[in-house]
């Protein structure tokens, strides 16, 4: 096991491996509906389960944040790493994404990457409509960019998180859990009262709109079970592999729920290729060695960054410079995922480094 104080690079490596899966989502499948975005259509089609490194990444940010949360003395200290860490980012690629569609995309490919007005939802972190249900604007605040969607239930799971811990510290992890088994089996009954209703539970209809309107508003319980898996496994970690019972009575609990929640064979089969990581990283770190190697430490520590640039800016460029390397399209598309990647190395090393040293007050 790394010491407690350093940088657990193996989940950098983990970090590059949910990164790439998003991109070839973005970059192959995503737009190959009819119409095509891609110049290459649905010719390379073969990833379109690729929008799972998400759900990996919120495995990583539970285990993450657990760690963090130990390692941080209050909750305005935390709320402060988190801001430093989250927000000089999504500025900047927020500035980028808006210059370049009002440079370059003349046949309005994105509208809402060329709307001032949603620079509010990446700075903010917020669910667009839930700014829009709260000031009912006419404007219709949207994400400047797809991407950005995944921030806000992270930012959900974090006052989730912070709140239960600097409450009760001692008693966090059974807090924790038992809080997230009852609103995860509660929820679970209730979207089963809006489907199916196979338990003929009768409930005002008026009441379950409203719970489904705000369910949609506030869409943490949805992605709950990956966080929760990620902080128990960061325990089996920290214990040494040696952590209690009852905490890998939850853990088997969350990934039975994420297994039987799953759509079919393809989702159980990432899901498990995702558990096996973590449960390989905890007893078999060894067999992961080959995950330290530094570029892909390099790519999993800038991840963030190139995951707020890569979708509408990938896209965009797929479209319009991909035709020009037709019939083998997926060059272009591979040469720019590796432009990408180390403008987000430079970025996370240079720019990056020096914001966080300033704004945490180090020279």
């Amino acid at each position: 096991m790394e010491k407690p104080g350093n940088r657990i690079k193996l989940l950098d490596g983990f970090r590059a491996i949910a990164i790439m899966a998003v991109l070839l989502f973005h970059f192959f499948s995503r737009y190959a509906g009819s119409p095509s975005l891609y110049p290459y259509n649905n010719k390379y089609n073969f990833f379109s389960y690729g929008f799972m490194g998400v759900h990996f990444f919120f495995l990583i940010s539970g285990f993450v944040i657990f760690f963090t949360l130990e390692k941080t003395a209050t909750f305005p200290a935390f709320w402060k790493k988190r801001l430093i860490r989250l927000f000089p980012s999504m500025a900047i690629a927020s500035v980028l994404t808006f210059i370049i569609f009002r440079l370059f995309d003349n046949q309005l490919l994105f509208p809402e990457s060329h709307r001032v007005a949603n620079f509010a939802t990446g700075l903010t972190f917020i669910n667009p409509a839930l700014i829009n249900y709260m000031l009912h604007p006419r404007v219709g605040f949207q994400y400047l960019s797809g991407s950005y969607w995944s921030l806000w239930p992270e930012i959900q799971f974090y006052l989730f998180a912070s709140v239960l811990f600097y409450i009760n510290k001692k008693n966090f992890t059974r807090n924790f859990s038992l809080i997230s088994v009852f609103l995860i089996c509660v929820n679970h009954l209730m979207q089963n009262i809006l489907k199916n209703n196979v338990l003929h539970i009768h409930l005002p209809q008026a009441f379950l709109n409203n719970y489904l309107f705000f369910y949609q508003l506030f869409n943490l319980l949805y992605f709950l079970p990956f966080f929760c898996a990620g902080m128990l496994f960061y325990l089996l970690y920290k214990h040494n592999n040696q952590a209690n019972l009852s905490v890998k009575i939850c853990l088997g609990f969350f990934l039975t729920y994420i297994f039987y929640t799953g759509f079919g064979v393809a989702e159980h089969f990432i899901y498990t290729f995702m558990f096996a990581l973590f449960f390989c990283f905890i007893y078999y770190p060894k067999k992961l060695a080959f995950l330290n190697n530094p570029l892909i430490s390099r790519i999993g520590i800038s991840s963030y960054f190139l995951y707020l640039i890569h979708e509408h800016i990938g896209v965009l460029m797929i479209n319009k410079l991909g035709k020009h390397f037709m019939p083998a399209g997926f060059v272009f598309t591979i040469l720019l995922i590796c432009c990408l990647t180390f403008i987000s190395i430079l970025y996370s090393e240079t720019i990056e480094k020096r914001i966080s040293a300033f704004l945490r007050g180090k020279k």
